[in-house]
């Protein structure tokens, strides 16, 4: 039986999945399905809203009395919180991107 069954478990290696909508990069830099990084970042940041949005449901369930465990609850918790994280992370790299960019001489 999966623990995480219904808390938005990720699948694949070391329970790791590859970002929805990601697609390989044709020469022009954008995506051969025409979303490039824009699309891709869009689709990352919904993945991370709905596994956040899950941890609220799970923990509003389990207060509730609901059939939910408490393993159930704390793995999606983490996930939640490690989604943040990562976003927290690329979202300082970008700036940071930007910021040595933008400091440049011509």
């Amino acid at each position: 039986m999966n623990p995480v069954a219904g808390a938005g478990a990720v699948g694949g290696p070391n329970g790791v999945s590859p970002v929805s909508g990601a697609s390989p990069v044709g020469s022009d830099g954008v995506g051969e399905d025409g979303g490039g990084f824009a699309q891709a970042l869009a689709d990352a940041l919904g993945n991370v809203n709905q596994t956040m949005a899950t941890a609220d449901r799970l923990a509003a369930s389990y207060a509730a009395g609901g059939p939910v465990t408490l393993d159930q609850l704390m793995i999606a918790e983490q996930q939640a919180s490690l989604a943040l994280s990562l976003v927290v992370q690329v979202r300082d790299r970008v700036v940071n991107a930007y910021q040595t960019i933008m400091n440049m001489q011509v």
